[in-house]
């Protein structure tokens, strides 16, 4: 009877998580990605889906000429970027998820070798060249704006960076082996933040927000203090993001949709 209730015990957190979430959209998904309105999007292959905070289905984009997504950015709802790196292409989507323009196409602009991409101000967008270990933003006309120059080089670390975000004026790459390094819009070194080991990340207001595997971890930008969100706590979880409306989890076969306490 003891090992019940310390089992009951152990179990209310998550079944109080779970009496409390508003949808539940019931598709795999290799990637899953939201935006500030609280919408959600589900990268399977070569196709990505919308649903809005109620999980109710939105809109479909997809592309069988460039292989499979690499990586989407929803970080502007009216502009989500898909990068698809094996063809080195990116395609640009409004909020109907509609084609916006040709495809960039990366190898004909000279950086081949384009291993991350993500959505800058202005209608710009942000590579990470491997080859020369740089960072590069685009302006709307594909024309280089800023550059960093060899980061290997200047900042004396082995880069293999997994990651990039632009977010409040700030642009931040994530290099596993050491944390996140953090440049402003214009490409300029500021700091690296302690943080290694991270796959990926998101900024909620003037924290990183990441998850471990189990729930959410908060690193205040300003503070540099630690703190962790208490619910949900899902351990059939694959990833976990949040937003002003929402908190959404994606397992193996579902995304769960919970109300942001």
């Amino acid at each position: 009877m003891k090992k019940l209730a310390v089992f009951l015990l152990l179990l209310l957190p998550l079944l109080a998580a779970d009496t409390q979430k508003t949808a539940v959209i019931a598709e795999k998904s290799e990637q899953m990605l939201t935006d500030n309105l609280g919408n959600v999007y589900l990268v399977l292959a070569d196709r990505i889906r919308k649903f809005d905070q109620r999980g109710q289905f939105q809109k479909e984009f997809s592309n069988k000429n460039f292989g499979s997504i690499t990586t989407a950015d929803a970080t502007n709802p009216l502009r989500i970027l898909l990068f698809y790196r094996d063809f080195s292409r990116i395609i640009f989507l409004d909020n109907t998820l509609s084609q916006n323009g040709e495809p960039v196409q990366l190898e004909a602009l000279g950086y081949p070798l384009t291993t991350l991409a993500a959505t800058s101000y202005d209608n710009g967008l942000w590579i990470y060249d491997q080859q020369n270990f740089e960072l590069l933003r685009l302006n709307r006309n594909l024309q280089i704006e800023q550059r960093t120059g060899n980061l290997s080089q200047q900042l004396g670390i082995e880069l293999h960076p997994n990651f990039i975000l632009e977010k409040d004026n700030r642009l931040f790459m994530n290099n596993p082996e050491t944390g996140v390094l953090v440049f402003d819009v214009f490409g300029t070194y500021s700091k690296q933040l302690p943080l290694p080991g991270l796959s990926q990340f998101q900024i909620d207001d003037d924290a990183l927000v990441w998850f471990d595997g189990k729930q959410l971890h908060s690193y205040a930008l300003s503070t540099y203090e630690n703190s962790v969100y208490e619910k949900p706590v899902d351990s059939l979880a694959r990833s976990m993001r949040i937003e002003k409306p929402v908190v959404v989890v994606q397992r193996s076969d579902s995304v769960l949709i919970y109300p942001r306490r």
